[in-house]
């Protein structure tokens, strides 16, 4: 399971294999605050330096989910064309 910490440290996104969504934990109350449902079998997630956008490779569905941090929902799907276990952000 990929879990990303965003830049503040405010949230954790944590990849939930289970069923495939996103979870968004505040880290000053400990709880689940949003569960954005993304592709199958997310297998890493990362955060642009600006806290703005998470990606989350989606092994099972051939994508790269793309979620917006300030409403946690997923605005697009990027696929690839093979199933990605990594994600990363290049400044």
């Amino acid at each position: 399971m990929g879990v990303v910490v965003n830049p503040a440290g405010t949230f954790v996104y944590a990849a939930n294999q289970g069923n495939n969504t996103v979870q968004v934990i505040n880290t000053s109350t400990n709880t689940v605050t949003a569960n954005p449902g993304v592709g199958s079998s997310p297998e890493a997630v990362a955060i642009l330096p600006d806290n703005s956008k998470v990606f989350v490779a989606n092994s099972g569905t051939n994508t790269v989910s793309v979620i917006d941090t300030g409403t946690n929902t997923v605005i697009g799907n990027i696929p690839v064309p093979f199933g990605p276990i990594a994600v990363a952000i290049r400044p």
